[in-house]
């Protein structure tokens, strides 16, 4: 289990992890699963809220020493054709903080988690829905953005989390999807999140909310050829900013397997999207798009793409090409292209993917550049770069390393802004249920006209895993 730092919301996605990894491998009719994960840590910290020495607003903050114990409860069902999954938890906190310092103790840090899922033999059915408190100086490292593809996606709000408080997150999303086997299918789905902010110390945080309902019909003339037609609205609000961004689009396509298990996809619609940007009044719209081509290949797979997107930023062109290989010790991905926010100048997004086994360990690279918006709604061009090493010491004990480095390039209204984290740690797993994990961590946020900050801790870890049903 790697659980880092003094970093308690952290801590408790890790300890999901090392409680719900086994029950999410299961491939049989296994039931109902109940388990429970309790970590007892123990931490000591500089300057956690990264304060910048000097700075009026954000100072920086002395040393930090607390006792946390959290806790994760894992709930879990999965059949054939269903699956349903409960989780919840927080933690206990209680220790020595620094004047001016808003770290909560004593309850801390609870959230909720739940997901339904129902396959059937002509239709699919799946919710979600989720709440989840943490502290702001307490953000969650690179590494634990990445999805089952290895793709990394940071939080939008990445860039501007800074000082202290409570950052509340709120998601919720519903999909149904009939006629999966027929000539004539629909797909419905509708998302929410919201972010929100307390106590903070920072004047930069404003709670911001997503949303976002679409409809796809997908026409299967036969077994190679599938029309595909797609209307989409989606609203972003941010608190003190009027009016709510909306975006309207309507697309229609094309997908066609090809010989040599090749793949073609086409897109082709038009999009209208609410700008309330003062320098660039009224609305963009115009003709969106994408055209992709994917083909498989006895080492792996080859891509090419191009996509034009409208958001309130103006128009959006990216071009790209990857290739993959499978290797006999792990994957190397690799893929490279250019953009362009707002009729601006092309510049060179892509990335890296590299996992490599070896006999008594791994390490991966994962490297990303491309344009997400960030928690003010404005596409900004992102680096995210994440680095892991894992060395079996013998069969009981590990040395791991994680580096991770994050940079949102600046623009008209935002500052550069570059976030960094190590974690180096010593775990050891005393029996099959209790695991030792310690180490340090040091991180460090540097923006433009604002200055560096710093923190370093160091964490002792002891968890236990119950199987209770």
């Amino acid at each position: 289990m790697n659980i880092r730092g003094l970093t308690t919301g952290t801590a408790i996605a890790a300890l999901l992890v090392y409680v719900t990894g086994p029950l999410w491998a299961q491939e049989d009719d296994g039931g109902l699963k109940v388990s429970l994960g309790v970590q007892q840590s123990f931490g000591f910290g500089d300057n956690l809220a990264l304060g910048v020495p000097g700075s009026a607003t954000n100072p920086e903050e002395g040393r930090t020493s607390v006792s946390t114990t959290s806790f994760a409860l894992n709930v879990e069902s999965v059949t054939r054709t269903e699956a349903f999954r409960f989780q919840t938890g927080g933690a206990l906190r209680y220790g020595s903080t620094p004047a001016g310092s808003a770290l909560d103790t004593g309850f801390v840090d609870p959230f909720v988690e739940l997901s339904y899922d129902r396959q059937g033999a002509n239709a699919r059915f799946s919710f979600g829905a989720s709440y989840a408190e943490s502290d702001i100086s307490q953000s969650r490292p690179l590494w634990d953005f990445s999805d089952d593809d290895n793709v990394i996606t940071p939080a939008s709000d990445l860039s501007t989390l800074e000082g202290t408080g409570t950052r509340i997150q709120k998601n919720a999303n519903i999909e149904l999807e009939v006629g999966q086997n027929s000539p004539l299918g629909f797909l419905l789905r509708a998302d929410v999140s919201e972010t929100e902010y307390e106590n903070e110390t920072s004047a930069n945080l404003n709670d911001f909310s997503r949303s976002s309902v679409s409809g796809t019909a997908f026409f299967r003339f036969n077994p190679t050829t599938t029309g595909v037609a797609t209307v989409s609205v989606s609203r972003f609000s941010e608190v003190g900013v009027t009016p709510d961004r909306e975006t309207r689009s309507a697309e229609v396509g094309l997908d066609q397997e090809l010989a040599n298990e090749a793949q073609l996809s086409f897109r082709i619609g038009y999009t209208d999207a609410d700008r309330d940007n003062a320098g660039r009044p009224g609305d963009t719209n115009g003709t969106s798009g994408s055209i992709a081509y994917d083909r498989r290949l006895p080492d792996g797979s080859m891509t090419a793409s191009y996509s034009l997107a409208r958001t309130a930023n103006g128009e959006i062109d990216t071009v790209s090409f990857g290739r993959t290989f499978d290797l006999a010790t792990g994957s190397f991905g690799v893929n490279l292209g250019a953009s362009t926010i707002g009729g601006g100048s092309a510049k060179v997004i892509g990335g890296l993917n590299w996992l490599r086994e070896t006999r008594d360990g791994q390490y991966s690279v994962q490297l990303d550049r491309r344009v997400l918006a960030d928690s003010n709604d404005e596409d900004r061009f992102t680096t995210s770069l994440t680095a892991q090493y894992r060395q079996d010491i013998n069969a009981f004990s590990s040395f791991v390393a994680n580096f991770s480095y994050f940079v949102a390039d600046g623009s008209a209204t935002a500052n550069k802004v570059e976030r960094s984290n190590l974690a180096l740690s010593y775990e050891y797993e005393l029996t099959e249920d209790w695991n030792l994990n310690s180490g340090v961590n040091l991180r460090m946020r540097d923006e433009t006209t604002v200055g560096r900050a710093r923190s370093e801790q160091i964490f002792f870890n002891l968890s236990r895993k119950f199987d209770l049903y």
